[in-house]
């Protein structure tokens, strides 16, 4: 009722997938009736829906709610899905996947991993015996691709934990095609910063959906449920006072709607009775005022259990302090009844409405507003024997429900025996890998100040893991910023949570309060955990962070390889191996190829073969950043396999970003650009993952022309705090002055780039071949600074000397031929085209042709009598072509028009009617990236006047303004 505008909107975005859906709003609003009544309209359409809720108490199951859907609605998969043998996890759970199976696939053990957020330096693992929830988590996501059109609903999701909340973010941030999630939620009970997925969401490109904010229903919608409940007649004058006792809540009002119904059975208020609507109204209002209805739902309920006899107020009174469904035995047995007491008492319940039968054999309140109101009604006496009962009661069952157990010691007040059974619950929890319920119990137990030392420990160690493991970093900063700050922890504890503490600080780009708190956590940890302290120092050495050497990250990592020569530990030894083969992988030491060599690839033990997988992932990163690029595809390769193999999808997303990069570099741009929208690495939006291919996309819009989109992004991109990072500072700062040049301003481009010149010489790591030396070295020859260039070039060269850097040896070659361009122009050529064969040899297409691009416009200059010049613009040109760098190839097609030698083309057929032409389709993708005029002209190489006659004919057949250009194309 009321409802009409939200219900078309949401049925509609459930029409095509993939789409995602939150609908919020306060406790009675009327969210799951809306959802519901959109599922009904599309259902009809063949669409499957699936429904879970979350719940402030349950007992372990990883990502109950989402289980919980796939079990009840027994969905069947596509025709033709066979899911992975890995994907056996979720056959204890989910028996009718068996079909779909592999033979013998079936519940795979494993042990969990402790791993920084985006995989860079990694810790030591836990080890955990059960279920590993990251494998559970990916059998879900794999299910849940083979449903195809589905609808799944997640209800209450602010009760959600927190592993259920990533587990939705990942799924909301790269939906299966056919996939329709619709999140219900209220707001206010939403926690931490009141994100609903617990990190903030963005709908990504391509996906669908809707959000919708449910408020109260206005007098008119009101009085629309009324009339639906008692009739025109008796409802005639009543939407008033039902809209001022109720305050629009649709729940309220039903409330009080019950009751009057109920009263009016067998009273003479009927439609058209007596003296017509006008009577019959008032009649009604006299019931209501008469049972005193009060105002909010607690009165409410408090009224209609009032109604029910001493066994019928027993069963309702034991449900409540259940809070959780329960079978009619229980109830029976919580209320001290015999069973035919508690049947009677059940049907009055279910009679009265107080009770309903969610589930066949299971009754419980309809929400939980009415629970809490029975609940709070109870004497406090009865309250603790009701607790005493339910324990005794739910300890006889087989299994135990231990999370429910735990909450009713608690509630009785017995610390004491509270304690033992909380942390019994912890560990079948974490047993079954639910991250989610293990975290709200240890957070309970660290809580407690009655908590024993040694299981305070425990428990805040193995909370930090979880946190260490979790989507949202920053979430997991205040989760560990809270545990170290407890006095009670011993130094060792403490120094290994600082350790996760420091490191996903780094990973994040925060490198001073990370180096602070691993600088602590290596004092705390030399002594008594020098496995720990070495895996710390590891991690400081590991090259990627600014404010250190490299003389200094040698220091630190030989002081690692020092203490963990003494530990026996194969992690912390896999650790440090790890960390060495990242530094050296970096700054293009030959000893890194050794090193790989020697990575304990055949161990079975997961924590090892993760940071395997890190030191593939990094020596690959590495690789590409010095131009190796053959290594880093062979490495970034083995990596992902390995990432997937061990479950790391952090690292996963990570060696997908480097293939976007190196596709990049090496011209396969066909699709590339689609392939950055969609992807959604496990990471949040504040994340380093994020940095990179928006990198790529900025490069790829400076080639084709997209100025104004590639200076917004570089915005956008300086603002984010990781770039404290070399590995991205030094490649957006480069690109951002790359733009300054194109634009023709050197003098911005050197004030842009002079910062990371000297975070680079303060650095000591001149391996990296990320554009920034030509770059530097063009900017400062276009402010005069002919000696500030040479000395640049010359310190770089010194600085690879000994080390595989065959793109930092590239740049030097383009940097030497750009100095001597107007001393000795023969000279120039040969040090350009030396930089040119190295490029090709390397396989990086786009930056060959720009040195090409260079000799030519050297040699146009310098030898006007011969083709020389042409032949090489033309040269860079059809490679600008072939790549669709739209902006790059118009730079050279002027030059060459300039210089009298532009080769003719066949002319273009006009363009009939409304059909643009290649040029106006070319300015068109432009305005879709918000180009002006002048972008547009600079772009193409045209005039700003003949760039206005396009864009004027663009807008004219397409019958649009600038501002829908995008909706039109």
């Amino acid at each position: 009722m009321g409802r009409g505008v939200e219900l078309g909107v949401l049925a509609g975005a459930l029409g095509v997938g993939p789409a995602v859906l939150l609908v919020g709003g306060e406790a009675g609003v009327g969210k799951s009736r809306l959802v519901g009544e959109a599922c009904v309209r599309v259902e009809g359409g063949g669409l499957r829906v699936l429904r879970g809720w979350c719940h402030p108490l349950r007992e372990p199951l990883p990502f109950g709610p989402v289980i919980d859907a796939l079990r009840d609605g027994r969905p069947q998969l596509g025709s033709g899905v066979v899911l992975s043998a890995e994907a056996g996890v979720l056959l204890p759970y989910l028996p009718w996947l068996a079909e779909w199976l592999p033979a013998g696939a079936g519940a795979a053990g494993g042990s969990g991993a402790a791993g920084g957020p985006d995989g860079r330096d990694n810790g030591q693992g836990t080890g955990r015996a059960g279920f590993d929830s990251g494998v559970v988590r990916r059998g879900v996501l794999e299910v849940l691709e083979g449903l195809g059109d589905v609808v799944l609903v997640v209800e209450d999701v602010h009760w959600a934990d927190e592993a259920t909340r990533e587990l939705l973010l990942v799924v909301a941030r790269n939906p299966p095609r056919g996939l329709r999630l619709v999140l219900t939620y209220r707001g206010e009970d939403l926690p931490g910063e009141g994100n609903v997925l617990g990190a903030p969401y963005r709908r990504p490109v391509g996906v669908g959906g809707a959000e919708i904010v449910l408020g109260p229903l206005d007098e008119a919608g009101v009085r629309e449920l009324a009339v639906s409940a008692i009739g025109s007649a008796a409802a005639g004058g009543l939407g008033r006072r039902l809209f001022e006792r109720s305050g629009g809540i649709p729940l309220v009002a039903e409330e009080d709607l019950l009751v009057l119904a109920r009263r009016m059975k067998g009273a003479s208020v009927t439609a058209g009775a007596g003296t017509g609507a006008e009577t019959g109204a008032g009649a009604v209002l006299g019931v209501l005022e008469g049972v005193e209805v009060p105002r909010v739902l607690r009165e409410s309920v408090g009224g209609r259990v009032a109604g029910l006899d001493a066994v019928g107020v027993a069963v309702v009174e034991a449900a409540a302090v259940l809070e959780v469904s329960a079978s009619e035995e229980l109830l029976g047995v919580l209320a001290g009844l015999g069973e035919e007491e508690a049947e009677a008492g059940l049907e009055a319940a279910l009679g009265a409405s107080v009770l309903r039968e969610p589930s066949p054999g299971r009754y419980g309140f309809r929400h939980a507003l009415a629970c809490r109101a029975v609940y709070d009604a109870i004497s406090p006496p009865r309250r603790r024997r009701l607790h005493r009962r339910a324990v005794e009661a739910l300890e006889a069952r087989d299994p135990a429900p231990l999370v429910q157990i735990a909450h009713h010691t608690r509630r009785l007040g017995d610390v004491g025996a509270w304690i033992p059974r909380a942390v019994a619950a912890v560990e079948q929890a974490e047993a079954v890998g639910d991250d989610g319920v293990a975290v709200d119990l240890r957070q309970q137990l660290l809580d407690e100040p009655a908590l024993p030392a040694q299981e305070r420990t425990r428990a805040a160690l193995a909370l930090s893991r979880i946190a260490a493991r979790r989507v949202d970093p920053w979430a997991s900063v205040a989760v560990l910023r809270r545990i170290v700050a407890d006095p009670a922890l011993p130094t060792a504890t403490r120094g290994e949570i600082r350790l996760n503490l420091g490191r996903i600080l780094r990973n994040q780009g925060a490198n001073s309060e990370g180096r602070t708190e691993m600088e602590k956590a290596v004092n705390e940890l030399e002594e008594t955990r020098p496995d720990l302290a070495a895996v710390a120092l590891a991690a400081f050495g590991s090259g990627d962070q600014p404010g250190t050497t490299v003389a200094q990250d040698r220091a630190w990592m030989d002081r690692a390889v020092r203490l963990v020569a003494a530990s026996d530990d194969p992690v912390a030894r896999a650790t440090v191996l790890a960390g060495r083969i990242s530094l050296l992988a970096a700054v293009g030491d030959p000893l890194a190829r050794d090193l790989i060599g020697r990575l304990p690839r055949s161990s079975t033990d997961r924590d090892i073969l993760r940071q395997c997988t890190l030191a593939l992932h990094n020596a690959a990163h590495g690789a590409y950043m010095r131009a190796d690029d053959r290594q880093a595809w062979t490495l970034q390769d083995e990596g992902k396999e390995l990432a997937r193999h061990t479950g790391y999808q952090i690292l996963e997303a990570a060696c997908d970003v480097i293939r976007l990069r190196l596709d990049f570099v090496q011209g396969r741009w066909e699709g590339l650009e689609e392939r950055i929208e969609e992807f959604a690495p496990e990471a949040g939006e504040d994340s380093a993952l994020e940095a990179e291919p928006l990198l790529v996309r900025t490069l790829l819009d400076i080639a084709c022309g997209r100025w104004t989109r590639a200076r917004r992004q570089l915005t956008v991109f300086a603002d984010h705090d990781y770039l404290g990072y070399l590995e991205f500072l030094l490649p957006g700062i480069a690109v951002a002055g790359r733009l300054n040049l194109l634009e023709g301003d050197p003098r911005a481009a050197w004030e842009t780039v002079g910062p990371a010149v000297e975070a680079l010489r303060g650095k000591g790591n001149w391996s990296y071949a990320v554009d920034l030396l030509p770059m530097a070295v063009q900017a400062a020859l276009g402010c005069g600074l002919q000696e500030e260039a040479r000395q640049l070039t010359e310190e770089a060269a010194t600085g690879i000397e000994g080390l595989e850097a065959p793109g930092a040896v590239a740049e030097v070659a383009w940097c030497r031929g750009l100095i001597a361009a107007d001393a000795d122009p023969d000279r120039a050529v040969e040090h350009l085209e030396d930089a040119q064969a190295r490029y090709e040899a390397i396989g990086r297409v786009h930056h060959a042709a720009q040195v090409t691009e260079r000799i030519g416009r050297l040699l146009i200059d310098t030898r006007p009598d011969t083709r020389d010049g042409a032949r090489h613009l033309q040269k860079a040109m059809d490679t600008y072509t072939r790549l669709d760098a739209t902006a790059d190839a118009a730079r050279c097609r002027q030059t060459l028009r300039g210089a009298g030698r532009e080769r003719p083309e066949p002319r273009a057929p006009r363009s009939p009617g409304q059909q643009l032409s290649p040029r106006e389709q070319q300015v068109a993708d432009l305005l879709v990236t918000g180009a002006t005029n002048q972008d547009i002209a600079t772009a193409l190489a045209i005039s700003p006047r003949t760039a206005e006659h396009h864009v004027a004919r663009v807008l004219k057949k397409l019958h649009t303004t600038r501002d829908r250009v995008k909706d039109t194309l």
